[in-house]
Order: structure tokens, then sequence, then C-alpha cells
């Protein structure tokens, strides 16, 4: 009961610093120019704020440095925390003056190193292939290739209204009820008070005072959220023999943003084109296309994602790390197959209407 009321008050204080902070940033995010400006791929007709990550930070860190046993917690999650903040001042800057795609890669791998150097790795593929325990510099190698991939494609969902923001406030759920099912008070500690936070951005990101996540946020919230499951996943897996959950933690939240992002790759370098060339080919402009709104597009994604966790937790008893991904994914080419279909219809009735009109 004293955990779930203290939980509950670092939530809380958390959305509430947000909702103070967000309007004070606004301002000088607008002084300094740190806005998204409209263009012929943005919806928005005048310059939104770029302020999301940075509300969110400066709630989550005000309350994680302020609270009970915040040096045994800063010791946990140092290199998480540390390197998280170097992505976060990195997107900013980016969001400020765009930074050239290479030297962001360059960060994120070497944040990724210093991440696995300090033992958050993937230590071992947990039946992937039949294989299980691998070596350290295969460790070394997963782990920094799937923190950069990860957090990359997560960064590519931030292009509709509420659904970075509503993925991530998914993700923290998900690692809360982990929390509980391991008793990690830390890991619910960090998880609640990001919920709160991101509530708090919510509610401006899907208001008429709008704001935006920014490339700061989303490279934020996406390292901060694979890290913690990558470490979820090799303590628990190691300690309790119950490396399913963590995995499944993994799996089932970042395959939207992962399997999007590598059919999206391939189809642009299928057309000649170049794979990091922007375009509207995204699993969130296939569901505007097909005639959903933003707040409609977000709550899709987030209840696929629901879904297979579901898929996976059903899946679970059998112990099949292939199994879990081949279904995933099978379901995933499913429901694409399915949106591109009815974009194909909606092409059609235009064409004939602009032929009736003739």
């Amino acid at each position: 009961m004293k955990t779930t009321l203290e939980f509950f008050a670092f939530g809380a204080l958390a959305l509430i610093l947000t909702l103070i902070f967000i309007p004070i940033v606004k301002i000088i995010a607008v002084k300094v120019k740190l806005v998204d400006k409209p263009n012929y791929r943005k919806l928005h007709s005048t310059p939104v704020p770029l302020v999301g990550g940075i509300s969110i930070t400066f709630s989550v860190m005000l309350l994680l440095l302020i609270s009970g046993d915040r040096l045994s917690f800063l010791i946990e999650y140092l290199p998480i925390i540390t390197s998280g903040l170097v992505l976060l001042i990195v997107g900013v800057i980016d969001d400020k003056h765009d930074v050239s795609a290479k030297y962001k890669l360059a960060i994120q791998l070497l944040l990724s190193l210093i991440i696995a150097s300090s033992g958050i790795r993937i230590s071992s593929l947990f039946g992937l292939f039949g294989i299980y325990e691998i070596a350290i510099w295969a460790q070394y190698v997963l782990t920094i290739l799937v923190i950069t991939g990860v957090v990359n494609a997560f960064n590519l969902m931030d292009g509709v209204d509420g659904l970075v923001g509503g993925l991530s406030l998914l993700g923290f759920t998900m690692f809360l009820l982990a929390s509980i099912y391991f008793n990690d008070y830390f890991l619910g500690k960090i998880s609640v008070i990001f919920m709160g936070a991101i509530i708090g951005f919510l509610r401006f990101n899907l208001s008429q005072k709008k704001i935006f996540m920014g490339d700061a946020g989303s490279l934020f919230l996406g390292f901060i959220l694979v890290t913690l499951g990558i470490k979820l996943m090799d303590e628990q897996g190691s300690a309790q023999n119950e490396y399913a959950y963590g995995f499944l933690l993994l799996v089932s939240f970042f395959s939207i943003p992962v399997l999007d992002s590598l059919r999206v790759y391939l189809s642009r370098i299928k057309r000649g084109n170049s794979p990091f060339m922007a375009d509207k080919s995204h699993l969130h402009h296939l569901l505007l296309t097909a005639g959903f709104t933003h707040k409609k597009v977000a709550v899709v994604v987030v209840s696929f994602s629901m879904l297979f966790f579901f898929i996976g937790f059903g899946l679970i008893s059998y112990q099949s790390t292939s199994l879990i991904i081949m279904v995933i994914s099978m379901v995933f080419g499913l429901i694409l197959r399915l949106l591109l279909m009815i974009n194909s219809l909606h092409e059609w009735r235009a064409k004939l209407k602009g032929l009736e009109q003739r």
C-alpha cells in the first residue's frame, strides 16, 4: 500500500510539473525559434513549439533528483540517464539547426557503445535460430545495432499528434507492470514518473495549444525505453529464468516501429531512392490516407502494439522466440496489406470522380 501511494504521488507530481513547465518553455521556444515550421509535408499552418521532450525531461530529472534513494538509483541507472540526456541535447540542436544524419548516427553508436560497456547488453538470443548465449563481442555488436536501430525507428513514428506520446505511455505502463511482477522498485519508480510527465505532454499535444515532441523527445524516449528493456531482459533472464517476459516487452512494443521502418527502407531502395529520403509511406501515413484522424491514428497504432503484446503473451508458453517473432510479423503484414488495399480503393475513387467531372 505504501509503495502504491508513493508511486501515485510521483506520477501526479510529474504530471503537475510538466503542466507547469510546458507554458514556460513554450514562450522560450518561440523566442529562440525552436519551432516546427509548416511546409508541404505538414498539416499545421503555423509554427509549433518543439518542447515536449524538453518538458518531459525537466519533470523527470527534477523528481529523480529530489526523491529518496536517489543516490542508489542514479548509480544503477547512471549510464542510461546520462546517455539519454546527451541524446536529448543532440535532438534539441537537430530541432533547431538540422544536424547531419551521419553525425547523429555516430553519436547514437557511441552512446550505444557506452551502454554496452556499462554491462547493459543483450547476452542471449533466447532460442532465435536455435541460439541462446552469445559471445561477448557479439553481445556488443547486437546491443549497439539494436539500440541504434530501434531509436531511429521510434523517431520515425513521430508523424502524427499523440502517436509517440501514446506509444511511450504504453511502454512505461508495460514496464510498471513488469516492475510489479519482478518486484523492481526502481523500475516502477522511473516508469510512473515518465507516465505522469507524458500524460502532461499529451494534454498539450492533443489540444489547441499545441506543442510537438520534437526529435529531442522522440530520440530521448526511444533511447530510454529500449535501454530499460535490454536491462530488464538481461537481469531477469539471468536471475530468474523468466526471459520470455523481458523479451516479450521488447518485441511487442518495438515491433511496429522496427517492422514499419524496415518495410519503408526496403521499399525506397526497391524504387531506386535513398532509404533515408522522406516520404509518406509509413504506417501512420497509410492510416491517415485511409481516413483516420490524428487522434484515431494514435489510438489504432497503440492498439496494434497492445495486440502484439497479447499475441506474444498467448504464445509465451511455447518458449519459442522464433514463433513469437514470426506470428507478429505475419499479423503486421496482414494489417499492411489491408491498409494498402483501402488506400488503393481511395485512389480509384478519386480517379473516377475526376473522370466524371470532365
